[in-house]
């Protein structure tokens, strides 16, 4: 019964087009997308932002600061309107570098479309070159930088001074997931298994429409079998859209983003866990399936609410950087539960760090599919012969 179930789906889904998209095609683009998206370093940001720098008077420090400046990345411009961030120094700056500038004298316009997130990247960065020139400023009035050398080499000298990264030894929980494909390729493996909720709902409406459920009535199997039949049948579907999706983000994604490899360090625990994932995606299609009566339905709640869980998730946005309320709401999601499951697994992490997560997708899954084949059932009795 299972694998004439299966055979049936499988052929049906291989004939839709739509449905192919949706379970590979939509999610290997996003896999290549968000990788793109993320793996720009900060140095690559700085390097692609111009800056204008004005100053009253034409004077020493005003050519260190925009040495320090360029020493952060930044491009010099010399035209205002080709750039990105305006800098206006007041009258005065070199005698006022140490202790006799005001609050907010010196004026720093953002001229161009800029995210908040890059713009205060650009702004710390502006910050720290006036950090720069104000040690800078000290060391020669101090005489311990020799005002007689060129100025790359005064500049050169400081940044050697300021530059701590060699004293730290930095250590992460999830050092393994540094690469923008380790980040990216978990998510949207997981968007791509829950995208499930699409096909097993344009199914069940075909089969309404069609006559196959109603004539259910007639047939010498109780529609609880019939429906675990079908969950059955998509269930090994999702298992081999949950191998191809792996073997595409581990070999395909590294190579075409020219991102570093990526491998998974617990195999044991990733095949493991998939079986508890493909369930869980596979409860909620149902459910989904069970509530629409129309494709338009399915498109706008399957859909719907498989973006909007992973938007919440930390898959477009990590959730570090989200407000708190939000990264609390996150902890509530199965497709947070399932993305931070095969994470660890990438990561080499032991079935241990991940069993709370285990547990509520395995809860979620029991009460989902439990209330997805009440209302199942509940569709076909109310169903009538026209």
């Amino acid at each position: 019964m299972i694998l004439a179930s299966l055979k049936k789906e499988a052929l049906i889904i291989l004939s839709d087009v739509h449905s192919i998209g949706v379970l590979l095609i939509l999610p290997v683009a996003f896999m290549l997308i968000m990788t793109f998206a993320m793996s720009e370093q900060q140095n690559d940001i700085v390097a692609k932002t111009s800056l204008y720098l004005n100053s009253a008077e034409n004077n020493d420090f005003s050519l260190v600061y925009q040495g320090y400046l360029a020493e952060q990345g930044f491009q010099i411009v010399d035209d205002k309107a080709q750039a990105d961030i305006a800098i206006d120094l007041p009258t005065g700056f070199d005698e006022r570098i140490l202790t006799g500038l005001k609050a907010q004298s010196i004026s720093l316009d953002i001229l161009s479309k800029i995210s908040p997130q890059r713009s205060g990247l650009l702004v710390e960065l502006v910050q720290v070159a006036l950090a720069k020139l104000r040690l800078h400023a000290y060391m020669l009035d101090s005489g311990e930088l020799e005002d007689d050398i060129s100025l790359e080499q005064q500049i050169e000298i400081i940044g050697d001074s300021t530059n701590v990264a060699d004293y730290f030894l930095i250590t992460t929980p999830e050092h393994k997931l540094a690469s923008a494909t380790l980040y990216s390729v978990p998510s949207w493996i997981i968007f791509g298994i829950y995208f499930i909720v699409l096909p097993v709902s344009i199914t069940v409406i075909n089969e309404k429409q069609n006559g196959t459920l109603i004539r259910l009535k007639t047939f010498p199997i109780s529609s609880a079998k019939y429906f675990i039949s079908k969950v059955s049948a998509f269930c090994l579907l999702s298992a081999l859209q949950f191998i191809i999706l792996t073997l595409i983000g581990i070999y395909a994604v590294p190579v075409i983003t020219e991102q570093p490899e990526i491998v998974i360090s617990n195999w044991p625990m990733y095949a493991f866990s998939a079986l508890f994932i493909i369930v869980s995606a596979n409860a909620l299609a149902f459910l989904v399936a069970a509530l629409v009566n129309s494709y338009e339905q399915a498109i706008v709640l399957g859909g719907g609410i498989n973006i909007l869980l992973a938007a919440v998730s930390g898959f477009m946005v990590p959730i570090d950087i989200m407000p708190q309320i939000m990264a609390d709401i996150a902890s509530f999601s199965p497709l947070y539960w399932s993305a931070e499951i095969i994470r660890a697994a990438f990561s080499g992490k032991d079935l241990g760090a991940v069993m709370s997560y285990i547990i509520n997708l395995s809860i979620f899954s029991l009460v989902t599919m439990a209330l997805a084949k009440y209302l199942f059932e509940m569709k076909i009795r109310k169903l009538t012969w026209n």
